[in-house]
């Protein structure tokens, strides 16, 4: 895979995660899901809430790392022209 289709990737990753704790705030916000089912309920509201967690924060933390990989190169490039010191 290139950079670019990982990066587009975890963009993805970012929206499908961020849908899935929507998803499950709205269950609890909108529902009785959680006083109708009990234990279940709150079981699967935090289910969901935590999976799209566990998806959207990693590529958080990638698509940062990659943003301040660019932004290093850019500088050495500025350093390599004179322009900063």
């Amino acid at each position: 895979m290139t950079e670019k289709t990982v990066t587009r990737f975890m963009y993805a990753l970012i929206i499908v995660g961020l849908s899935i704790s929507a998803f499950g705030v709205g269950l609890v916000i909108f529902t009785d899901i959680v006083t109708g089912q009990g234990v279940n309920g709150i079981a699967t509201v935090a289910g969901l809430i935590a999976g799209g967690l566990f998806l959207s924060i990693p590529a958080k933390i990638y698509l940062t790392l990659q943003l301040m990989k660019r932004n290093d190169e850019k500088v050495r490039e500025r350093r390599e022209r004179g322009e900063i010191r």
